[in-house]
């Protein structure tokens, strides 16, 4: 690997990399000794793009555990994994192919589109794995396994079986999310971050009320376009409402919004108030002529009563609490009448009143004919002709326009709708007290997870894990379309059994492949297979053992592996990735699926905004990489914010933590350069304190990591490099450890100084990989740092006092080094004394503080007059040694001569010195000191020529060599 030079990043990285690959340390890691088991479940990315920082972050925080629990001797399972299949790929290949619709796809072929889905997921996958290998990432060097294999098909079918055996599998028509391009259902926790602010129609109506001449029940709405859906009015029973005489029309609202006829300018006047309960039953016509509505007319369109809807089960630390509602019909806006459609997304309601649900929208968005003249607009196009309608018909109060928050697909960014469809869903009200109660055998790291992901759990819906698109998962399920009897395969083998003709031996499992097979009923018809697939969530959600093959392959290798140790992802996953692992493991196995979750933050730009590839702000991991290296990037990743913080990344604030890099270079290299053989015996207090610091701080950063504090874990180890090994202790023992050194305790400080550096390397190794590699290998250490052991922090080393009476010693030397900067004396020049008052004893480190302070003796005094005031006393310091002064500017030239020359540490010189007669006197009782500062072998007086001088007050020393 070679021997040390300028700290070049770039370099290290090249050669340890080689250094890896002609070792096979990667392979190594990454094999399963007989340690215990930690199976560290890589969450796997969506590979329809290249990663960004924010991918960095992630990876860097899951090798961390990784290569920290590899060290402990843990077998730690390291297999990164990709999401191959769903929504993100196919939206990425309809933009590259330029499809506008299913339509589009169907034009095209199933098939080709298929396999233009494959291309692009393979396409990918070897960025993911050059970009890990450059960060030094373990998973880099581990075959992946990628949701689109036939393996991990037909273990999704196993599953998808098992929980059908179960009941938790089951078919209905219900109201949900649907993005009109992809024309598919989303699940609403797909939603929940995809919410943005649009420009939609504010349009208040009015329903006339059966029975009452001119009297109008008053609506506010933003989707006209529900309106042909509407089977009720909603109002609050306890709150009052208002008739109000508005022209020659008399209208009704709650009396808490009557402002809003005052906002849109109409002239009024009250007729009285009354309670809503008064308004229940009241019959109504629709506001909308349509085939539909005429039918509702005679059976429904009748006020009903406001019911409390759950927001929340709001749980406390201790697992009480109590649930949250709201009520359906809110005072903070509109007029205190809610339009209501069942079928569109007023759901609970209906439900709770028996109500029809009438959804006359198709798969693209457009209206079917129960919807009369409306009858085949798109939903949103059709707002302006409703509105038309409206106001032709003497029912619209007013129509303007609005800006509020709504749901767009998560990936193509359409605006979505509510609307009926037939999927299978898996029902969550018999299994929402096991994954509660599983919850609680969880580690959440940090605990608040814990907190947000039960109110996720107590709050979700029945789980729609079935799409109506291409690129996934098939689901199982062949129905005969004779008797209707349904079979769910979970084989190839159970598929080939029952298959009406010979299957080929590699069989596809994918859509194009399967759709075709048919399946032979018992009632001797034939069944085909329901055209869905599966949740792209569903795919991930059985990765622990579908990653795997389970349970075609390498069964005992997932019963050696499961339950997973840990998961660490960004905390979106709350909603998605840790919640369809723990539905999925419970509907299959019954239990929790890991035993760690850790939550990591979002990591933003420098502004503190979302990284856009639109915006232009984001940073590629390329370039980070590029522009950092890999050690810095994991390094800024780790110690900048606590994991779960979010994090604004900036390339600026990153590079100030090379110092901590380059400053430990720099103690290897002093390290290396003035080490040798030593023993910890014979040691001075400084000595003693080095080894408790470095026992401290190993306990510190294990301690850190075991609870995910990698930001105090790094901070700690930064820390020590930088003031406790770098500025304090090397600084102390510099002159022991020279080769011209007769100090009979040099050799302890040789060990303390290779015992210190040895644990910091490897703390460093699963934040640094590496540096921390090339430190090991240059010190002479046999194989991998990553495959040594992890330092035991070695408490018989620990001494607390020790260490806090140092704290006040460099508290002390502060106020020393104030003073000395307020008078004018350098660091060099040495004082007779430092006088200090202090409570705290400190005469076991008299000789640190004499030898850091320059000074000739050091007296502790019960009380001081002048001098500094420091933390824990006041301290002054004496006169100036003249001399002694003069003596160390001379050494001081001397050596910067010797660089100048170039030479090494141990190559000896003749110095010759230059000087009158009473300077020459002043420094010959000081000769040795001098030989042994400057590494001379010889001083002479008056020999050679002059190099350099040396002056101090007036006083001149030429030096020659």
């Amino acid at each position: 690997m070679g021997g040390f030079a300028a700290y070049d990043p770039k370099a290290i990285e090249r050669g340890v990399r080689e250094f890896w690959a002609r070792e096979r340390v990667p392979a190594q890691a990454a094999a399963l000794g007989k340690g215990k088991k930690f199976y560290l479940l890589d969450g796997p990315p969506y590979v329809n793009y290249v990663p960004h920082v924010g991918h960095v972050k992630t990876t860097t925080l899951k090798d961390v555990w990784g290569k920290f629990k590899r060290m402990q001797g843990h077998a730690v399972w390291f297999q990164p994994g990709f999401d191959c299949n769903g929504l993100p790929i196919e939206h990425a290949v309809e933009k590259e192919l330029g499809i506008q619709s299913k339509r589009d796809i169907e034009t095209m072929g199933v098939a080709a589109f298929i396999g233009k889905c494959r291309e692009l997921a393979e396409k990918n996958k070897p960025l993911w794995m050059d970009t890990y290998r450059l960060l030094g990432a373990w998973r880099g060097w581990v075959e992946p396994y990628l949701t689109y294999t036939n393996d991990y098909l037909e273990s999704g079918w196993w599953a998808v079986q098992r929980m059908a055996e179960k009941g938790l599998l089951v078919e209905g028509e219900r109201s949900g999310f649907w993005c009109t391009h992809c024309e598919t259902v989303l699940a609403g926790y797909e939603t929940t971050d995809s919410y943005k602010n649009v420009d939609d129609p504010s349009v208040y109506v009015k329903f006339p009320v059966q029975g009452e001449e001119k009297t109008f029940l008053l609506v506010w709405t933003t989707t006209p376009w529900t309106l042909p859906s509407n089977v009720a009015i909603a109002v609050l029973p306890e709150e009052l409402y208002a008739r109000v005489q508005a022209g020659d029309e008399i209208l009704i609202l709650a009396q808490k919004r009557l402002r809003v006829l005052e906002e849109l300018g109409v002239r009024h006047q009250p007729l009285g108030t009354f309670p809503g309960k008064e308004l229940e039953g009241v019959r109504y016509r629709a506001a909308v002529d349509t085939p539909l509505q005429r039918e509702l007319d005679g059976s429904h369109h009748q006020v009903i009563p406001s019911i409390k809807l759950l927001k929340k089960r709001a749980a406390s630390k201790t697992g009480s609490g109590e649930d949250v509602f709201e009520d359906f019909v809110a005072m903070d806006a509109g007029t205190g009448l809610v339009h209501t459609a069942p079928g569109l997304g007023d759901a609970k309601v209906g439900e709770h009143f028996n109500l029809p649900s009438p959804s006359p929208i198709d798969e693209r968005g457009c209206f079917t004919a129960e919807a009369g003249r409306y009858q085949g607009l798109y939903v949103k196009k059709a707002d302006q002709a409703i509105i038309q309608d409206l106001q032709q018909a003497g029912l619209l109060l007013h129509a303007g326009r609005t800006t509020h928050a709504y749901p767009l697909c998560w990936r193509c960014k359409t605006p979505l709708i509510y609307r009926k469809s037939r999927q299978w869903y898996v029902p969550l009200e018999g299994l929402r007290p096991r994954l509660l109660k599983a919850l609680k055998e969880v580690a959440w790291l940090p605990a608040f997870a814990g907190e947000r992901f039960r109110e996720v759990v107590e709050t979700a819906p029945d789980w729609a894990v079935t799409r109506q698109r291409y690129w996934g998962i098939p689901l199982p399920v062949w129905v005969c379309g004779s008797c209707g009897s349904r079979k769910i395969i979970g084989s190839k083998d159970e598929l080939r059994q029952h298959a009406t003709r010979p299957l080929p031996q590699e069989l596809d499992l994918h859509k194009d492949a399967v759709d075709a097979i048919r399946l032979q009923c018992h009632c001797g018809k034939e069944m085909a297979r329901v055209p869905d697939i599966m949740d792209v969530w569903f795919d991930s959600g059985i990765s622990p053992w579908a990653s795997l093959g389970y349970p075609f392959r390498n069964k005992e290798l997932f019963q050696k592996l499961w339950p997973v140790d840990l998961v660490d992802e960004s905390q979106d996953q709350i909603r998605g990735y840790f919640y369809t692992l723990m539905v999925c493991s419970q509907a299959v196995f019954g239990r929790a699926p890991y035993k760690t979750v850790c939550l990591n933050g979002w990591t933003l730009d420098e502004k503190g905004e979302k990284m856009s590839k639109s915006a232009g702000n984001v940073v590629w991991a390329s370039a980070g990489l590029q522009e950092l290296g890999a050690d810095l990037l994991r390094l800024y990743s780790c110690q900048d914010t606590a994991p779960w913080d979010t994090q604004k990344f900036s390339l600026r604030n990153a590079k100030d933590a090379e110092r901590v890099l380059s400053v430990l270079w720099n103690a290897a290299l002093f390290t290396r350069t003035y080490g040798g053989k030593g023993s910890l015996r014979t040691l001075r207090p400084e000595d003693e304190w080095l080894l408790s610091r470095t026992a401290t701080v190993v306990r510190q950063v294990t301690a850190h990591l075991e609870s995910f504090s990698f930001h105090l874990a790094a901070r700690a180890l930064a820390d020590f490099i930088l003031n406790d090994l770098s500025r304090w202790y090397i600084k102390l023992v510099r002159d022991r450890v020279s080769p011209f050194s007769k100090d009979k305790s040099r050799k302890a400080a040789q060990a303390c100084l290779a015992y210190s550096l040895d644990r910091v390397v490897r703390l460093l190794a699963p934040f640094c990989p590496f540096l921390a590699e090339r430190l090991w290998l240059d010190s002479g250490r046999e194989g991998s740092v990553h495959l040594a052991a992890w330092p035991a922090p070695e408490q018989k080393r620990q001494q607390p006092q020790l260490e806090e009476g140092m704290r006040a010693v460099q508290e002390l030397m502060e106020a020393v080094h104030a003073l000395r900067a307020e008078r004018k004396l350098n660091l060099r020049w040495p004082v007779d004394q430092i006088a200090v008052q202090v409570g705290t004893d400190l005469s076991p480190l008299e000789g640190v503080i004499r030898e850091l302070g320059n000074a000739k003796r050091v007296v502790f005094q019960p009380t001081l007059q002048g001098g500094k005031e420091f933390a824990r006393g006041r301290v002054d310091i004496g006169r100036v040694l003249e001399d002694e002064a003069l003596l160390r500017e001379v050494i001081r030239q001397a050596q910067a001569l010797r660089k100048e020359k170039g030479l090494a540490v141990e190559e000896q010189i003749d110095l010759s010195l230059h000087a009158d007669p009473a300077v020459k006197a002043a420094l010959t009782p000081f000769v040795k000191a001098i030989q042994q500062g400057t590494g001379a072998r010889k001083v002479r007086w008056g020999a050679g020529p002059e190099l350099g001088a040396a002056e101090f007050q007036g006083r001149r020393v030429g030096i020659g060599m």
